[in-house]
C-alpha cells in the first residue's frame, strides 16, 4: 500500500499523464454485430434449418435468416415473447422461413437431429443447464454446432452482488460458472470446438458507438437508491429488482466482474 506522498507522486508524474493518453486510444472492440459474423461462418446457407433456442422476440431469428437465408424456427417458454415473435417476423415479412414456437429448451418438441444449427443468445443462464444442453445435442444433426453466448460471474463480483444480481435477473447461481458450463456440455454430448472470452469488448464498442448510455444508469442506480422505499410502494419489489438487476449487468460487464463468452459446441459426426 504506497503512503499519501507516494500516491500523490504518481497522480502528478509524467507517466500518468501518458497512461491516460494510452486509455484514451480505442482498442477496436468488436460490436454486437459480430456474433452473426461468427455464425455465419459455420457455413449457414439456404439449405440449412436452424434453431433460435430462446427467441424472445425473434429479432436474433430474423437476422440470421435475412444474412444467410436459411429457415429458422424460434423457440421460446414465455406467451408474451411468442406474441411479440410473431409480429416481429411477420412485420419481416417472414413467416414463410421463421416458425415460431412455444416450448422450454428442456423438452424441445422435435425429432432427433433435426437442426443442422442452433442459436442460442442470453438463455442459458436463466435454464436447468443438463436437460437444456441435453435437448439441444438430441435435436442437433450429427455434425452440427451450436453458437451459445452466456454471461458469467468473475472473481471480482462479490459473493452479496452476486447474490443480488442473479436474483434480480432469475439466473441459476451455477449457470454462472464458465467451469460448471464446460463441464455440463461435455455430460450432454458436446465437444467444445472453440471459447472466445469478449470481457468488456462489446460494451466498449457500445459506448464509443453511443449505443449504451452508461451515465444515465449510473443515475437511475442513484436515484433508485434514494427512492427506493416509494419507488417500491408505486411499482412494487419485484419491478424494482428486476430494474436493479438490468441496470447492473451491463455495468457488471465493463466493471468486469461478469465476462460474456462465445462457446462454439459440436456434436460428433
Amino acid at each position: 500500500m504506497p503512503t499519501v506522498e507516494e500516491l500523490y507522486g504518481v497522480w502528478g508524474s509524467e507517466e500518468y499523464d501518458r497512461l491516460d493518453a494510452d486509455l484514451e486510444r480505442s482498442l477496436n472492440p468488436r460490436g454486437l454485430a459480430s456474433l452473426y459474423d461468427i455464425f455465419g461462418a459455420l457455413g449457414v446457407g439456404a439449405e440449412d434449418l436452424v434453431l433460435d433456442a430462446g427467441a424472445r422476440d425473434a429479432v436474433h431469428a430474423i437476422e440470421i435468416v435475412r444474412r444467410t437465408g436459411c429457415r429458422s424456427v424460434a423457440v421460446d417458454p414465455l406467451p408474451l415473447h411468442m406474441n411479440k415473435a410473431r409480429r416481429r417476423v411477420a412485420e419481416a415479412g417472414l413467416e414463410a422461413r421463421i416458425d415460431v414456437v412455444q416450448a422450454e429448451l428442456e423438452s424441445l418438441p422435435f425429432e432427433d437431429e433435426s437442426f443442422d444449427y442452433i442459436w442460442c443468445r442470453d438463455v442459458l443462464n436463466h435454464v436447468e443447464l443438463e436437460p437444456s444442453l441435453r435437448e439441444c445435442h438430441r435435436v442437433l444433426r450429427r455434425g452440427g454446432s451450436m453458437l451459445a453466448y452466456q454471461t458469467f460471474a468473475t472473481e471480482r463480483l462479490e459473493p452479496h452482488e452476486a447474490q443480488h444480481l442473479f436474483a434480480a435477473t432469475a439466473s441459476r447461481a451455477e449457470n454462472m460458472s464458465p467451469e460448471f458450463f464446460e463441464r455440463t456440455a461435455a455430460v450432454a454430448g458436446f465437444r467444445i470446438s472453440s471459447r472466445d472470452d469478449l470481457r468488456t469488448e462489446w460494451r466498449e464498442a457500445m459506448l464509443e458507438q453511443q449505443t449504451w448510455d452508461a451515465v444515465a444508469d449510473l443515475l437511475s442506480l442513484a436515484r433508485m437508491s434514494r427512492l427506493e422505499p416509494e419507488l417500491v410502494e408505486r411499482y412494487g419489489g419485484a419491478a424494482v429488482e428486476a430494474k436493479r438487476g438490468g441496470l447492473l449487468w451491463g455495468l457488471y460487464q465493463i466493471l468486469g466482474k461478469t465476462c460474456s463468452s462465445i462457446y462454439l459446441l459440436e456434436r460428433s459426426a
